[in-house]
């Protein structure tokens, strides 16, 4: 089961890991979401006294670092291991106090941005202060400045997310690619946007979005896909279903019509795996339906029964050839 994306921030605040950008959204999290501060304080509170001697004096001295730097207030004196404890037990309600003095002070810096990364063989989900919720697939990232939700929603993506957005006529929500900008109406839809892919599409599941791209401005309605062919340079939209073109977000693999050189891409990047054709003629061979997620074997096996291929796997190098 995937970690949800306020955890593994939370696991690399402790650890003393976490970038100025990361712990800035954790705190925005913080201070958006009681759930989340809850949970997390939880989570402290019933493994304190598991934390080593240098782990609790490296807590202990973080914590009041934050505070001595972000609030001007001097540092505790102590027995450090005691006090170390105590912050543990009660970091969260700090750094949620903390994040709603940082996002609404003067600090905060409009052109600082924010980056969210799904590496190779992952995938992250997030919610954004406005409340709208993020799912970003597998080799994708997305980019917002620090101000995100004061006067506008803008955000830049590079590969594939899903997003289910909060309403707010005053801020629009605008998510840019390197070829579309996509304004949202109280929606939920998908883009995939990957650079190394001859198509970028948006597609909505709910409510209507506005899509500028190549010079001309469509809205589209539920179930409608918009495509822009990259060799080409057409635009084009199609009535869809569009449910299946987020099948990724629940670990499964839809392909409409899809080169086998398009989706070695898709699977080299959600199993983390190198794939290479030995013969060339497999590059263009074409498949629709989907693959489930169990593992890339299985993946795999489903294309050789359907087509002329087979395949040889060594670690996480895989070579696609033509049956003999």
């Amino acid at each position: 089961m995937e970690k949800k994306h306020y955890i593994l921030l939370f696991e690399k605040y402790l650890r003393n890991e976490a970038s100025e950008e990361e712990t800035q959204l954790l705190l925005s999290l913080l201070r958006l979401n009681s759930d989340i501060d809850l949970f997390l304080e939880e989570k402290i509170r019933n493994n304190h006294h598991q934390l080593n001697q240098d782990t609790e004096k490296r807590l202990y001295e973080q914590i009041s670092s934050t505070i001595h730097q972000r609030k001007k207030r001097a540092v505790l004196k102590p027995n450090w291991r005691k006090a170390a404890q105590w912050a543990a037990i009660f970091i969260l309600p700090v750094l949620s106090a903390l994040s709603v003095y940082l996002l609404h002070s003067d600090r905060v810096d409009s052109n600082n941005p924010i980056t969210i990364t799904a590496p190779f063989g992952e995938k992250a989900e997030v919610t954004l202060m406005d409340g709208s919720r993020v799912w970003i697939n597998s080799g994708s990232s997305l980019t917002y400045n620090s101000d995100y939700n004061y006067k506008k929603r803008a955000l830049f993506l590079k590969g594939e997310a899903y997003f289910e957005v909060e309403k707010d006529t005053k801020r629009p929500f605008i998510v840019k690619t390197e070829r579309m900008e996509i304004q949202a109406l109280g929606t939920a839809f998908n883009v995939s946007a990957y650079s190394n892919e001859q198509e970028v599409f948006s597609v909505l599941l709910e409510g209507k979005i506005k899509v500028n791209a190549l010079g001309q401005e469509r809205i589209l309605s539920e179930n409608e896909r918009l495509i822009i062919d990259k060799t080409t340079g057409t635009l084009s939209t199609e009535t869809v279903y569009a449910s299946d073109f987020v099948q990724w977000k629940d670990g499964n693999l839809y392909f409409e019509n899809r080169s086998f050189e398009e989706i070695a891409n898709t699977l080299s990047r959600v199993y983390n795996v190198d794939i290479r054709f030995a013969s060339k003629e497999l590059r263009s061979i074409r498949f629709s339906g989907t693959l489930g997620s169990s593992s890339i074997r299985n993946a795999l096996d489903i294309l050789s029964l359907t087509s002329s291929m087979n395949y040889e796997m060594k670690g996480t190098v895989i070579e696609l050839n033509l049956k003999d």
